[in-house]
């Protein structure tokens, strides 16, 4: 999959790019960013698909889980190399290893999206779902995670990380002004506002995905944290 004498122009300093969201490394790079950075050797990408129910993205191979690949979702391959396949997801371009086993050439069925869909319906469903770090839905799912998912089925593309879901998704808004179905963000977490002052949320402290009173999650959150909520965000649709 690597090109071949491929020729760029490349002016001024290599730019600081985010490794979770632009595939690079010492050895080999996409094609795509070219332009930015220096790199032993580019490839272009080859679309492949999640042949099993779900399969873990990992930052390095047998490394830590850091997303989830679910069933037919894209996987854009750069490299693989034994066992492994490095590349980005096609729905968030979040970057990193899964197994080459767990891809097919082509995915069994078209993925469609319900562009009517009630962000708080979609997270109610996963409540009692276990918290595990990186889960989409498949072993489990992360705050993040179910914020993706959730607003994913609205036909919105929300970044994979909670630190890029609040500097790219959505409208800030003032927190006394807070409504039903906006994201609230703390230091390293995110949970979606139901009514009633009531946050439903992926959380490492109960094990799973809960309801719970907002009030009680900030003085949660204040017990380790200077500061509580950080940023209150608003979607198109919310409700």
């Amino acid at each position: 999959m690597q090109t071949g004498t491929s020729k760029f122009a490349l002016t001024g300093r290599s730019q600081q790019l985010d490794p979770r969201i632009h595939a690079f490394r010492p050895d080999l790079a996409d094609i795509a960013l070219a332009d930015r950075l220096f790199a032993a050797h580019f490839a272009s990408s080859i679309l492949r698909f999640c042949a099993t129910p779900f399969t873990a993205i990992r930052l390095s191979p047998d490394g830590e889980q850091t997303s989830e690949l679910l069933h037919d979702e894209g996987f854009s391959v750069l490299d693989v190399t034994g066992d492994w396949a490095w590349g980005w997801s096609a729905h968030d371009h979040y970057v990193g290893y899964v197994a080459s086993n767990d891809l097919a050439l082509e995915k069994s069925e078209r993925l469609c999206t319900n562009v009517h869909a009630d962000p708080i319906a979609v997270a109610r469903r996963f409540l009692g779902m276990a918290y595990v770090w990186g889960g989409r839905g498949g072993a489990g799912i992360d705050c993040s995670g179910l914020v993706q998912r959730s607003f994913a089925e609205g036909g919105f593309d929300v970044p994979r990380d909670s630190d890029l879901q609040r500097e790219h998704f959505g409208q800030f808004v003032d927190p006394a002004s807070a409504s039903a179905g906006d994201l609230v963000f703390f230091p390293g977490h995110v949970g979606i506002l139901t009514g009633n002052d009531t946050l439903l949320h992926a959380t490492r402290h109960h094990g799973r995905v809960v309801k719970e009173p907002l009030s009680d999650v900030t003085a949660r959150i204040l017990l380790k944290h200077q500061q509580g909520i950080v940023a209150v965000k608003r979607s198109s649709n919310s409700v």
